[in-house]
């Protein structure tokens, strides 16, 4: 009688599925994580962009108030605007002519805290209107320019603000205005981007 052949086991085959499964895990986080990341950037670039946007429209708009003022309140003795230009003739010197010339036509007169722009004061209250001569800076004529500066927080009328600084710089013959305008009013914001406009003019 033949002996029974005896059973073999198979040989045991290392395993390739797990291996497998943490590559493509692997594959799988990285590309995760990159698009992630580019996504966090292209959300990053966004803001700065519309941050970017809101800055300049209060740019423009304290240049707006700026000029709306200048053009609008004239010395008539002059013909030149409020803001100041010398050290002989100040903004109330100029509100006190125009004055009497409403006066004369039966308006009541105006203080110089009655003149604002976009809700916002120009010559007093909180703008901290000042005026300095510029050492050392004249015109195209030789002339002393006087620098006008003051702030503005304008009330969007939906709960927003916008700010900006305005600077004037003014001679009889030269008149130079830059308006920096901020995304945020707040001067400790990490997101305080500023932006400018300047509008310049001379007679020659």
């Amino acid at each position: 009688m033949k002996a029974p052949t005896p059973f073999h086991f198979p040989k045991r085959t290392r395993g390739f599925i797990l291996p497998l499964a943490l590559v493509m895990c692997i594959i799988i986080l990285t590309i995760s994580t990159g698009i992630s990341y580019i996504l966090a950037k292209e959300i990053y670039f966004s803001r700065l962009s519309r941050l970017s946007q809101v800055a300049y429209y209060a740019a423009d708009n304290g240049m707006m108030c700026a000029l709306m003022v200048d053009d609008t309140y004239i010395d008539p003795d002059t013909g030149l605007g409020i803001f100041q230009y010398t050290n002989t003739i100040t903004a109330q010197d100029v509100l006190t002519k125009i004055n009497t010339n409403r006066a004369n036509n039966g308006l009541p007169a105006l203080s110089l805290n009655n003149i604002k722009c976009a809700t916002s004061d120009i010559f007093g209250g909180t703008s901290n209107y000042a005026v300095s001569p510029l050492a050392g800076q004249v015109d195209g004529s030789g002339n002393q320019i006087y620098s006008t500066t003051f702030s503005m927080t304008m009330d969007l009328g939906d709960g927003t603000t916008r700010c900006a600084q305005i600077t004037i710089n003014k001679t009889a013959k030269y008149r130079q205005i830059i308006s920096r305008g901020f995304a945020s009013c707040s001067t400790t914001s990490k997101y305080r981007i500023e932006r400018a406009v300047i509008n310049t003019t001379e007679v020659q």
